[in-house]
């Protein structure tokens, strides 16, 4: 008895991972739909709003970018929104030295860990020429 066939033949496994993987593909869309307003069409003309969705998918493989090489691992499946509202959407003061500039949050702030993993991931960035 093979327990990954029904009575139709189809390969039960086989299913499971087309709608794993569909599933996975929906949440792109919804990603980009919320993230990155891939759905706004801003004119009657096709040229801009191909143009505007270019620009679009730009700022996507930008973040998917700076997703892999810069957040702490703990962050790298959260969405564009989470990740929005945890980095960029906080208070800090920017206090300017002779030779430094230095983010303060405040002692309460939640992803304050998250926020300077960040930075120290940025600052260990090498640029490669070729």
């Amino acid at each position: 008895m093979n327990l990954y066939r029904d009575k139709y033949g189809y390969g039960t496994l086989r299913i499971i991972r087309f709608y794993c993987g569909r599933g996975r593909m929906e949440n792109f869309i919804k990603e980009g739909k919320s993230g990155f307003d891939f759905a706004a069409v801003s004119s009657h003309f096709k040229a801009v709003n191909a143009n505007r969705m270019r620009i679009h998918m730009l700022a996507y493989n930008l973040f998917n970018w700076f997703r892999q090489l810069v957040l702490p691992a703990n962050m790298r499946k959260q969405q564009v929104d989470t990740i929005r509202l945890k980095l960029i959407k906080i208070a800090t003061r920017a206090v300017r030295s002779a030779r430094y500039i230095t983010f303060k949050l405040c002692n309460s702030s939640p992803y304050k860990k998250e926020f300077y993993g960040t930075l120290e991931n940025i600052q260990r960035l090498t640029v490669q020429l070729e």
